[in-house]
């Protein structure tokens, strides 16, 4: 799971993508706070260079690749820190439909939606070696009033709605660990 480190220079890119960062690491803090063992390595991967290339993200896949690492899925948080509202998933519909059959465990976060089928630059590259994938969707009404803006600023985060990010995707993260 990962968000990416870099942002335009017109602001601070606390939205894009400060809080996909923040949210990773808590899944991680979250995990180890409440004692969950997970059955397989839990990455929160900040990458570099999203807005001008996805060098980051590439060199990621390189490296996966060249140590024939196995991932077993992919999340990435690229669309601001407002509160959740779905899942994008990219995958194939058996794996879709098992984490769609987890529904009423998001619903309580206001998570409803799982219909998209994109999951972000960053992962593409673990996509493109037939990783699952999947992004975590915001609400979208007030992205637009800061993305690339110098607008993107920390005062700009609301913690409570960042905070229910992380738990959507904790959540997921559970869920996929013991069940996959």
């Amino acid at each position: 799971m990962g968000g990416h480190l870099d942002s335009w220079d017109v602001g601070e890119g606390a939205h894009d993508d400060g809080s996909g960062i923040v949210q990773s690491i808590e899944v991680l803090r979250t995990f180890k706070k409440l004692g969950l063992q997970n059955n397989h390595t839990i990455r929160a991967v900040c990458f570099a260079n999203e807005e001008n290339g996805t060098k980051g993200g590439k060199q990621y896949g390189k490296t996966a690749k060249d140590n024939n690492e196995q991932h077993l899925f992919a999340i990435e948080s690229d669309a601001g820190g407002f509160s959740p509202r779905g899942i994008s998933l990219e995958m194939d519909d058996v794996k879709r439909n098992q984490i769609k059959s987890w529904v009423n465990l998001f619903l309580p976060y206001g998570v409803y939606n799982f219909e998209g089928k994109y999951s972000g630059s960053d992962i593409a590259p673990l996509h493109e070696m037939g990783v699952p994938t999947a992004e975590l969707v915001p609400e979208p009404q007030r992205y637009f009033d800061i993305h690339h803006t110098a607008e993107d600023t920390f005062e700009k985060v609301n913690r409570r709605e960042l905070l229910l990010g992380s738990t959507v995707m904790t959540q997921l993260i559970y869920m996929i660990d013991k069940n996959w």
